[in-house]
């Protein structure tokens, strides 16, 4: 590739095909900031009037889906316009980039080539979102300078979530077609790009629709239930669904004719040819209308049905009577191992562990076959897997896991010529660090460093180092140019005081040497809010609730006005007391797929971690000083919790000053930037004054409050809280303000209730 620097840049992009990939794709090109035209054709019976009818439906059903739809707020509506393919055609003139996405049939994608080249700019970008017709099939008999800007980018679905993309260059493709796309991709669409020789199923389809298919009739060849394979193949660290609730998801009735498409662009004596057929018992539900999870009807492998007292349950079908039958307990040792205990499954001698390693063995085998042909590095099978398909691992890691010397002893025993890849490793591990910097062995053998696209910056490379220090739940980690950043370990990390504590002095420490702080978690969850469970055991004693109150708020006013940068890198969830840490450093980097909000309510109190100030603040910012206790009420007593950055920023959580990562791989960079800016100006000038003038803010918009038990009490001292802020001296007294108010709502059992409650089943109780 060429110097991603050069690469033309995209503003607008043009969809064609508004089905739920195109849509998908569209909606992302606009969350990314791009002005996008959707078209579709217009329908046979469709009047004068409405025949822009399919990319309008599509449009209409983001905007009813709101921030958890295709977009990641209804406002990015106003960057997409719709038309049809016989009216609008000639609007794509205007498109930087044109997207095909319709119907996998070569001579009707030809023939919409041929209708783009007419009226195309001649520095314009074609794609399709193909994943079964050949890149030199598509633009056969097309001109030369269509040829040179024409890829493929393959998208999964739901093209918002799904972080990965296939890329595909021809041979007449220019590097800065590539590069353009490429980088559009990736800081504005948020994908990991992934580069692929022009085969079939590239990555993710070849490897993953053969899994799909091998896992499900070896399933069969072993008697297995469908409960047992799925169980064992989540001990691989394949998708939670299991191999049968996968195929219910993505549809049984389309699998054969993927399977089929597939099998008839490979050679016969490739490794998939053996299963590119539809089993009986696939055939049978089929013939029966069980087609999966398809609409209204959840059908397939597994069914949910009522009872005669309408209770929602569970079935599972019997694979040889296909009837359908209630769960059955697992009894197979193999199927009771933890996922990614590959080791002890492959040692398993049970028919579960047999199971296990007839599909890995073949699975697995079958990737090291496809290197170099369908890509050079390692790493991008495995990342490609992990994103595109969900696995825990991709197949090279799962090699390792198991060892390469141990996996290639057991194919040699079976009988099964080992691959040149794996002839050419020569028994050693695929993945090396040298000199901390990871390197991963090449179709000859070679370790090759792994390269690292410019502004991504990732912690697991960082975590080879030694801590600057580590705790029981946190640890801090040094990023270079005097940058530290102190991690939250822990699957859900609750602002414990013992995590205070560690934060503190971290703060501390930063301080003393001049550094900038960034807090950060690579899982799913920033931050909770307040360990519950602490909290509990402090509700009946105010003496240690206020001490564990103001704990939180002395350390987050200290974050506030510290006198180096600190900043929020957040990605994930982060609730309550998580959301009001973030809220109190100078600065926030957010994930575009972050969820946040202040969600105190359903426990019985109030944000009281100065979350009700700092939410105050923002609405006056955004929303104006006599709409902002209104706004801060409602996002508060709704628990309103964020389906997106946008969102978020839209809500007034979130400053216009906050900066928003559309990659999670460029978040921790981002935040470094972020740090770096502010870390020069700290330096530069004293530390900000510990006291900030805010004007008082009015209370002069009608709240309905709630009449229903605890519930209208709580709202009432949220209410009563809020408008406190018409006094003078409001900002500076309102950390004494929430105090106060927690420490009266604890004296209330239902505030025990609720917490105790959201403890015991993970549900808001409303008393």
């Amino acid at each position: 590739m060429s110097q991603l620097s050069n690469a033309p840049e995209i503003k607008k992009v043009a969809v064609i095909g508004a089905g739920v990939m195109g849509a998908g794709i569209a909606a992302q090109a606009a969350n990314g900031g791009a002005e996008v035209l959707l078209l579709d054709i217009v329908p046979a019976d469709c009047t004068s009037n409405d025949r822009s009818q399919i990319a309008q439906g599509a449009l209409d059903r983001f905007l009813k889906a709101g921030s958890g739809g295709g977009l990641m707020h209804p406002s990015i509506a106003e960057r997409v316009s719709v038309g049809n393919i016989e009216d609008d055609f000639q609007l794509l003139a205007d498109a930087d980039w044109i997207i095909e996405v319709i119907v996998e049939r070569l001579d009707i994608k030809q023939d919409l080539y041929r209708r783009i080249a007419e009226v195309r700019r001649p520095d314009a970008i074609v794609s399709s979102n193909t994943s079964t017709i050949p890149l030199a099939r598509l633009v056969e008999g097309l001109p030369q300078d269509f040829c040179q800007h024409f890829v493929v980018t393959h998208y999964f679905n739901p093209p918002r979530y799904m972080r990965l993309v296939e890329i595909v260059a021809g041979e007449q493709t220019l590097p800065q077609v590539v590069d353009s796309v490429s980088l559009f991709n990736d800081k504005q669409m948020g994908k990991t790009v992934i580069h692929c020789a022009d085969r079939p199923g590239f990555i993710g389809n070849r490897l993953g629709v053969f899994w799909m298919q091998v896992a499900l009739q070896e399933a069969i060849n072993f008697g297995l239930t469908v409960e047992e394979a799925d169980a064992v193949m989540k001990v691989c660290g394949f998708p939670k669904t299991g191999i049968f609730g996968l195929w219910d998801l993505c549809g049984i009735d389309l699998m054969p004719s993927v399977t089929e498409s597939l099998g008839s662009l490979l050679p016969e004596n490739d490794d998939f040819a053996p299963y590119a057929t539809t089993v009986n018992t696939v055939q049978g539900m089929l013939d029966k209308g069980y087609y999966g999870r398809k609409g209204r009807v959840l059908q397939g492998f597994y069914r949910q049905t009522k009872d005669d007292n309408g209770k929602r349950i569970k079935e599972v079908i019997d694979l040889d009577t296909l009837t359908y039958r209630a769960p059955l307990q697992a009894t197979l040792t193999s199927a009771k191992l933890k996922p990614g205990q590959l080791t002890e499954l492959l040692a398993c001698d049970d028919k579960g562990g047999r199971y296990a390693w007839r599909v890995l063995s073949q699975m697995l085998h079958y990737a090291t076959k496809l290197i170099p042909d369908v890509a050079t590095e390692v790493n991008a099978f495995d990342q490609a897997m992990k994103l595109g398909y969900n696995w825990t691992w991709g197949p090279y890691q799962m090699i390792d896991i198991i060892g390469l010397s141990t996996f290639a002893e057991r194919l040699s025993d079976d009988g099964i010529e080992l691959s040149s890849f794996m002839q050419a490793a020569e028994q050693r591990q695929v993945y090396s660090y040298q000199n901390q910097q990871q390197s991963t062995l090449n179709a000859t053998g070679v370790y090759q460093a792994v390269s690292t696209r410019e502004g991504i910056l990732n912690l697991a490379d960082i975590k080879r180092q030694p801590a600057i220090a580590r705790d029981s739940r946190s640890a801090v980690w040094d990023l270079g140019d005097d940058v530290w950043c102190m991690e939250f370990t822990g699957k859900v990390p609750a602002l414990s005081s013992e995590l205070l504590d560690q934060i503190s002095d971290a703060l501390e420490r930063a301080c003393t040497h001049k550094k900038a702080l960034i807090f950060y978690n690579a899982g799913p969850v920033f931050a909770a809010g307040a360990d519950l469970k602490e909290f509990l055991s402090f509700i009946d004693n105010p003496v240690q609730l206020q001490a564990y109150i103001e704990k939180g708020q002395q350390l987050f006013h200290a974050l506030q006005t510290a006198p180096v940068a600190t900043v929020a890198a957040l990605s994930g969830k982060a609730l309550g007391g998580g959301l009001e840490l973030a809220l109190h450093c100078q600065a926030i980097q957010a994930h575009a797929e972050t969820y946040i909000g202040l969600v105190e309510n359903q426990v019985g109190i109030v944000p009281g971690w100065g979350g009700c100030k700092e939410l105050l603040l923002r609405c006056s910012e955004r929303f104006g000083r006599d709409s902002a206790i209104k706004h801060c009420f409602e996002l508060i007593q709704s628990c309103k919790v964020t389906a997106s950055a946008m969102e978020a920023r839209q809500s007034g959580i979130l400053r216009d000053s906050d900066g928003v990562s559309m990659n999670l791989d460029r978040l921790l960079f981002d935040a470094k930037q972020q740090a770096l800016t502010l870390q020069a100006k700290r330096l530069q000038s004293e530390p900000q004054p510990a006291i900030r003038q805010v004007e008082p803010l009015t209370n002069d918009r009608k709240i309905t409050l709630s009449s229903d038990g605890y519930q209208a009490q709580l709202e009432a001292s949220l209410l009563n809280l809020l408008s406190r802020a018409q006094a003078d001296n409001w900002y500076q007294n309102f950390f004494q303000e929430e105090k106060n108010t927690n420490l009266a709502l604890c004296q209330h059992g239902e505030a025990k209730q609720r917490m105790q409650h959201l403890m015991d089943t993970g549900r808001a109780l409303k008393n």
